[in-house]
């Protein structure tokens, strides 16, 4: 693989040759930068840097919103071969402490907001607002000890630790770029092309999409976050062609009344995981030439996506890439047949495609790379034709009554219910505190309430009967991380409360013939 096409600092010094005055950025103040600009802040940070004593293989820490002073941050870490350890602006307390101990970092980029969180977690770290970044340094390209090349260190991306502290998984800038390439090749990406970066540039997904835009010269339109309420006009104003919906954004979308905009703006092409439930009605809606999607993790890269030439199959992720390998197994590491649930484990042909371990953590390394496999801790299923389908995450996944249940699968029995934008489906102990019962979170649209009997009935008709909840309460707002996954470690630590809905209590029961009175 060339470094110029995977290597950032040797991206942006090519873009900067070639194309100098293409746009490779614009910002939500209006302000834009070319090629040749962009090289120079990069540079001009990395000098910033490296006067305060950064050098190559130097872990930084990063806790920007998205904006120019991340990148810079993050271009002028890679113009040294330092390594970037990216922290949600959210994270504060111990989780914010933990990562800084883990990383030890030589310098924190951050600003005057998150100052304070810093300096409580980590009293005496030495810091830098990513304003000093921008001025009083020498734009000339940092000299290197030796090139940087596509095994090196790119970052250190931290899980979501909903099981224990945060672990830090290693990115090489291979693995780096194939999280996010996938996209540029399936779609064609051009030097035309602008991608909506509203997803936060902290998150391996949003950031190696990025990457994979300036290995092809295309625009980088950064937003702090997404406008849900007036996206399709934030994505005409910003030029965009390709834009992200992850998590419940697409059934947000769906759920806005029909308007002129629906129409109005330049996306051909989206990114959307989990897919919409039912993909032509909002291609037709809203004017989308293509929808892709894939499976992937900080740790794993994108190793099965659904582009364009690949059926685009209801519920599935995709297949598997060209140079990757993937099994589905048991506890035991055995292959299960295909249409039963198991563990994906992967490997690659081609070496640092994936990652080489938890950043000084050898215990979790060994158990992440067990008999050699790089195991998910997902649960997916593939079918006869080579579509993989994600069931679970193995942690949140529910065994009931010996009956296993796919919290995923019980989220959209609910999300079909009239009224219901999301829901977040855990484990809650069982009356006997021996195994697990089901409960449903629910978020309502607007002014709307939800009928719990009601919709209990509507999931009897759409679920086996042990996957209808017995549980269920309402919620203004689901408890998210900024890259917009459900944490449902807090949902369950909630439990049952006096504005729980008891199935059973109020008389009912859920049988294979539905919903009926006792």
């Amino acid at each position: 693989m060339e470094r110029e096409q995977v290597v950032v600092r040797s991206m942006l010094e090519r873009n900067a040759r070639t194309s100098p005055d293409d746009v490779a950025a614009t910002f939500e103040d209006g302000t834009s930068w070319t090629y040749a600009q962009a090289l120079r802040e990069a540079y001009r940070a990395a000098n910033t840097l490296r006067g305060l004593g950064v050098g190559r293989d130097d872990r930084v820490a990063v806790m920007l919103p998205n904006g120019p002073g991340f990148l810079r941050a993050w271009w002028g870490i890679a113009c040294l071969g330092a390594t970037m350890a990216a922290i949600s602006p959210s994270w504060k307390g111990g989780m914010l402490a933990h990562a800084l101990t883990l990383t030890e970092p030589a310098l924190t980029i951050s600003d005057g907001v998150l100052r304070g969180p810093l300096e409580a977690a980590r009293p005496g770290l030495r810091m830098i607002d990513a304003g000093e970044l921008a001025g009083g340094a020498t734009d000339h390209a940092p000299e290197l000890d030796r090139p940087i090349d596509p095994w090196d260190r790119h970052h250190i991306q931290f899980t979501s630790g909903t099981t224990g502290p945060s672990k830090g998984a290693v990115a090489s800038y291979l693995q780096f770029y194939l999280t996010g390439s996938w996209i540029g090749e399936g779609l064609s990406w051009t030097a035309e092309d602008t991608v909506q970066c509203d997803l936060p540039l902290f998150h391996a997904g949003s950031l190696a999409a990025a990457a994979s835009c300036l290995s092809r010269g295309g625009r980088l339109a950064v937003r702090t976050a997404p406008a849900m309420s007036r996206y399709w006009d934030a994505a005409r104003e910003c030029g965009a062609t390709f834009g992200f919906l992850v998590s419940s954004m697409a059934g947000f979308l769906l759920s806005r009344p029909p308007s002129p905009a629906d129409r109005n703006h330049g996306i051909r092409a989206m990114l959307a995981a989990p897919l919409p439930p039912n993909c032509a009605e909002f291609q037709d809606r809203f004017g989308i030439d293509e929808i892709v999607t894939a499976f992937g993790s900080s740790e794993s890269s994108a190793p099965i996506t659904r582009v364009p030439g690949i059926p685009l199959v209801a519920g599935s992720c995709g297949r598997v890439v060209s140079g990757f390998e993937c099994r589905i197994v048991d506890e035991h590491d055995i292959e299960v047949p295909d249409g039963q649930p198991g563990e994906l484990v992967i490997r690659a042909d081609l070496p640092w495609s994936l990652t080489s371990g938890y950043y000084d953590n050898p215990a979790a390394t060994a158990e992440l790379w067990r008999n050699g496999w790089l195991h998910t801790g997902d649960q997916l299923r593939r079918d006869g034709d080579g579509n993989y389908y994600f069931v679970d995450r193995i942690k949140d996944a529910l065994r009931r009554r010996g009956e296993n249940i796919s919290s995923f699968e019980v989220e959209q029995g609910a999300l079909s219910f009239p009224g219901v934008r999301e829901a977040a489906c855990v484990a809650v102990p069982d009356e006997l505190g021996d195994g697990d019962d089901v409960k449903l979170w629910v978020v309502a649209e607007e002014d709307t309430k939800i009928d719990f009997t009601e919709l209990a009935r509507h999931m009897a008709g759409e679920l086996p009967h042990y996957m209808v909840p017995r549980y269920f309460e309402m919620i203004e707002a689901l408890p998210k991380t900024p890259s917009m996954r459900v944490q449902k470690f807090d949902l369950r630590a909630r439990g049952n409360g006096p504005d729980t809905w008891d199935l059973t209590a109020n008389g009912l029961k859920v049988t294979r013939a539905g919903l009926v009175a006792v």
